[in-house]
């Protein structure tokens, strides 16, 4: 079913079956603000702690904002400068996307939503869709202009954190490079043996597990190289919930990995984030030669799927 509701004061859509229930805010970037699992009575994302969301402009820092749920990153994560066509163009703080209000239409079973960029010739379209305990979210990114482009597509999706959590990375991981410096980890890129590695001090740590949100900690780090398989995610023992994240490696082949615990602004969530580009930045990217270019007429075209099993 699916049908036309408010949330937090938003017009929002939701999506619902016999196992999920999900919310979508088209007006924010086509967010997925909440996705949960019924007979678990389980929230998989971090919700807005405001009873509202504020309106964001274009360029407005993202840390200044929610911080919530699952938004898209596009087509950079951190503010960029770049050269397109000969003219200098500014991309957004975490894109241009989590701030754009999106056009929707629901065709039978499915939400389908669409944006045309304000500062680049491109359209951005995205479905998303149920299917038994996964949440299907199609993607469809085309250059209608004249000019190439580079671009970064970080799935954004901050979902609660549990100390006794599992973190899921992708099968075949066994060393991550710091890219936030880290009073355990250490200064930007240092590598570290996943999942147990040393801390500045010389203590032992995993790095699959989570500490508790009086650690009032944050980090950011990526699998070091590509990716080997196209799954991630993270098992909550206090719901007996595996949270799985699917998608195409080759397409989106790096992955970063986020976490407050405490740390920014008293939160405790952390991300997930298939990529196709390392790391957070047009200019590190481009530099290391892994970065997304979007040809004149090229269509980037993958999906995610998420599962609550």
């Amino acid at each position: 079913m699916i049908s036309k509701v408010k949330f937090k004061q938003r017009d929002a859509v939701k999506i619902e079956n016999s196992s999920l229930k999900v919310i979508v805010i088209p007006e924010l970037g086509g967010k997925i603000a909440s996705i949960f699992r019924k007979d678990k009575n389980f929230e998989l994302l971090f919700e807005n702690k405001e009873e509202f969301y504020k309106t964001p402009e274009i360029y407005a820092p993202f840390d200044e904002y929610d911080a919530a749920g699952f938004d898209d990153a596009f087509p950079t994560i951190d503010k960029s400068s770049v050269i397109v066509a000969g003219k200098n163009i500014e991309y957004p703080d975490h894109g241009e996307i989590w701030s754009a209000k999106f056009d929707y239409k629901i065709n039978d079973e499915t939400v389908m939503l669409k944006y045309n960029s304000r500062i680049l010739d491109y359209s951005y379209k995205k479905n998303i869709h149920l299917q038994g305990d996964r949440v299907i979210v199609e993607y469809s990114i085309e250059n209608s202009g004249k000019a190439e482009f580079p671009c970064i597509f970080a799935m954004h999706c901050l979902i609660n954190c549990e100390k006794d959590m599992k973190l899921l990375f992708p099968k075949g991981t066994d060393k991550v490079i710091n890219v936030h410096k880290s009073r355990y980890l250490g200064e930007v890129l240092k590598v570290h043996n996943f999942p147990l590695t040393s801390d500045i001090n010389g203590k032992q740590i995993y790095l699959d597990t989570i500490l508790d949100s009086s650690a009032a900690n944050e980090e950011k780090y990526y699998v070091l190289g590509e990716i080997k398989h196209g799954k991630c995610g993270a098992y909550y023992p206090s719901k007996d919930v595996t949270y799985n994240v699917y998608f195409d490696n080759y397409k989106l082949p790096y992955l970063g990995f986020w976490v407050t615990e405490g740390g920014f602004r008293g939160d405790y969530n952390c991300a997930m984030e298939p990529t196709n580009g390392f790391y957070d930045s047009i200019d590190t990217a481009s530099r290391e030669n892994k970065i997304q270019i979007l040809k004149p007429g090229e269509t980037l075209k993958f999906k995610i799927e998420i599962e609550l099993r």
